[in-house]
């Protein structure tokens, strides 16, 4: 596959592909046909073979990427406000923590902090009153029979009482 082995050549070398060319290199064969050996470009077999010459290792080397926008105290702050209010924003939190730097940046601490998004409320935590409203309902119907109870419609929300 044509498309396959062209998205091979812009992938990584790995530890044992390093050594492989390293150790072909040594046996006197020319870069071309290293590259064809290990089904890599040219350019990668090159510029492993002369790291080891020059530097005498074949360990990848570190990408630079890009800096990073917050220190490790305010990694923890992140995660800090988070686990004090579960329900707090990331905009919130990015007040909080006094750096101006994008929301993404919140979430990303916050995966790797292992914390998940949690999914909203299919209804309302009670409240004390309405827990005294729902004790004084079934008190008052404690005592009803089956008779009482098929007098009873319920339909989802509503309650639609017979004659009584």
């Amino acid at each position: 596959m044509p498309g396959k082995r062209a998205r091979r050549h812009f992938s990584q070398l790995n530890e044992f592909e390093r050594g492989l060319i390293i150790g072909i290199k040594t046996a006197c064969w020319s870069t071309r046909r290293v590259a064809g050996r290990v089904d890599r470009s040219e350019c990668a077999v090159r510029n492993c073979w002369e790291q080891w010459t020059q530097e005498g290792t074949q360990a990848r080397k570190t990408g630079s990427g890009a800096t990073r926008k917050t220190t490790g105290r305010e990694d923890r702050r992140i995660v800090r406000q988070a686990l004090v209010d579960s329900t707090v924003t990331r905009l919130t939190i990015r007040a909080a923590v006094g750096v101006a730097f994008v929301p993404q940046t919140i979430s990303r601490h916050l995966a790797e902090a292992n914390f998940k998004s949690k999914r909203p409320f299919h209804a309302l935590p009670l409240t004390p009153g309405h827990r005294q409203l729902r004790l004084q309902w079934y008190q008052t119907r404690s005592m009803w029979n089956v008779t009482d109870w098929q007098k009873v419609v319920f339909s989802d929300e509503s309650w639609f009482f017979g004659d009584r």
